[in-house]
């Protein structure tokens, strides 16, 4: 061996103590680099993973059916029941206008038969 080579193992050998020790904490830091780094990408992993399941478990939700009064009414896709209803209402009003004409009219045919028949 050259004389450099032994100068160096006898230097290395004198300050092996302080060389492992720090070898140590280097190797003990970056383990505790990558502990920390590992709970960081499981923790956004989860907060993702829970996220999708309430977006998921909202939109399942929205998609399920609301049993209210209004809502049992099926509504009619060729617009049947909207025409049914506006001629319903049309009927109803006319029915409602000529009653009120057939009472005028069977009082007056009533009076008519009445003052009629006194004579």
């Amino acid at each position: 061996m050259s004389q450099k080579k032994v100068d160096e193992y006898k230097e290395f050998k004198k300050n092996r103590k302080a060389n492992l020790e720090k070898e140590r904490k280097a190797r003990k830091r970056t383990e505790q680099i990558w502990k920390i780094v590992a709970i960081a990408l499981a923790a956004g992993l989860v907060v993702a993973l829970v996220i999708t399941g309430i977006n998921g478990y909202k939109n399942w939700k929205d998609a399920q059916p609301i049993y209210t009064r209004e809502e049992l009414v099926i509504g009619d896709i060729a617009g049947i029941s909207e025409t049914e209803a506006e001629t319903t209402e049309a009927a109803e009003s006319t029915e409602a206008g000529e009653s009120t004409e057939a009472a005028e009219s069977t009082e007056a045919a009533s009076s008519e038969a009445a003052s009629s028949a006194a004579n």
